[in-house]
């Protein structure tokens, strides 16, 4: 006769299944807000690292390009030829931000200021005439012993730049300045690049145009002596103007009016006002929400266009950041020494003047961790760092 298992079959009961899963809910429910607000808070961290960063870069380009404003290289002894709508170095405060967004900047400053640009790179001469290796590019005393009149390949150079990328910089209108002699030319034609893996460039060097009309430029080919081999060389753009500005940017295709951005614009120096080369264009930060320019005569003790609510060239600059300017130069006891009495064109280079850069970025996107009513809104945060400086060729009188 079987024996009956009389232990009942162990297990849980519904009650208690239910039980269970209501407190597993409750328990998914905390961790899923501990988990987001763990999320969050790394979004918002790596945002402000990351906006901080734009800015600490945005700075750094900055520092080094204003240390290059008021570089003069054509001519050391006396200013370039400038126009009195197109100075040396000017601000247009609070000017409209093009196509701005309710929520973007509407009015941001613009910096100018005209430098002969340098080149990154040093190439070495390598030949004269034509040729690698040779040097039968002769002197102006040489053709004058020889009573014979200039060839092409007396003024034919041959310089090695290092790298082909370096080589495919050089342009026509470009100047030279060989350090042997420290004598200045002026590339003339387009260059001839040695086919990859080359390095070197071929240019055929001669005067300004304008050179005997405005005594300004380089002088010409031949040299009064014969360069040597293996001299350095020095490249440079003449008379460039750059603009610092905000542009909105289209390259984000979630927003249809554009982003922000601090950019970068550069030209040949015109009279008759700012004419920039797209191909040299670059964005220096984005999502940008200000950029401000400030300047102090007396030390830092008052900013010129702090809290200034003028726009525009005449009443921005000339009536307005200038003129503040000059009051600074006069309360301090150089009345004499004011931006117009001395140059008003050129007055960067005599004055020593304190620039500051207010630029403040946000993050890439609004949230509500940003806003002061985070249940019913959004906003972005913003971050702002400055800039205080004293370029190196402020103050820097002609030889």
């Amino acid at each position: 006769m079987a024996k009956r298992n009389r232990c009942p079959q162990a297990g849980f009961s519904l009650v208690e299944l239910l039980v269970a899963v209501m407190f597993i809910g409750i328990l998914m429910a905390g961790m899923a807000n501990v988990f987001k607000s763990s999320v969050s808070t790394l979004t918002t961290s790596s945002e402000g690292i990351s906006s901080a960063r734009r800015n600490r870069m945005s700075i750094d380009l900055l520092y080094d390009d204003l240390n290059t404003a008021g570089l003069y290289i054509t001519n050391l002894t006396a200013p370039p030829p400038l126009s009195s709508t197109n100075p040396a170095f000017y601000i247009l405060p609070n000017m409209p931000v093009a196509g701005a967004a309710a929520d973007d900047p509407q009015t941001a400053d613009q910096l100018y200021f005209y430098l002969d640009q340098p080149l990154p790179f040093e190439g070495t001469l390598v030949g004269t005439g034509g040729g690698t290796g040779t040097n039968t590019a002769r002197s102006a005393s040489q053709l004058v012993m020889a009573q014979a009149a200039p060839v092409a390949a007396d003024n034919t150079y041959t310089i090695d730049c290092g790298t082909t990328s370096y080589a495919n910089m050089v342009q026509d209108g470009n100047y030279v300045i060989i350090k042997d002699y420290w004598q200045t030319l002026l590339v003339k034609g387009a260059p001839a690049v040695a086919p990859p893996p080359g390095t070197t460039v071929t240019v055929t060097l001669g005067p300004d145009p304008t050179v005997a009309i405005t005594g300004v430029g380089a002088s010409g080919a031949p040299a009064n002596v014969q360069h040597l081999l293996n001299s350095g060389v020095l490249f440079y753009q003449p008379a460039q103007m750059v603009r610092y500005s905000v542009q909105m940017k289209l390259y984000d295709p979630q927003k249809a009016t554009g982003t922000p951005c601090l950019v970068r614009d550069q030209g040949v120096y015109s009279a008759a006002g700012f004419n920039p080369v797209p191909a040299q264009q670059s964005i220096v930060a984005e999502n940008v929400a200000g950029f401000k320019v400030y300047l102090s005569a007396n030390s830092g003790q008052s900013w010129a266009g702090l809290n200034a609510a003028y726009t525009g060239f005449t009443a921005g600059w000339t009536n307005g950041i200038q003129t503040d300017l000059n009051t600074q130069l006069a309360t301090a006891g150089r009345a004499n020494f004011t931006t117009t009495a001395v140059d008003p064109l050129g007055w960067f280079r005599d004055i020593p003047t304190l620039v500051r850069l207010d630029i403040t970025t946000r993050t890439a996107m609004k949230r509500s961790e940003y806003s002061a009513t985070p249940l019913t809104t959004t906003a972005y945060k913003n971050f702002t760092q400055s800039l205080v400086i004293v370029p190196r060729h402020s103050g820097l009188t002609m030889n």
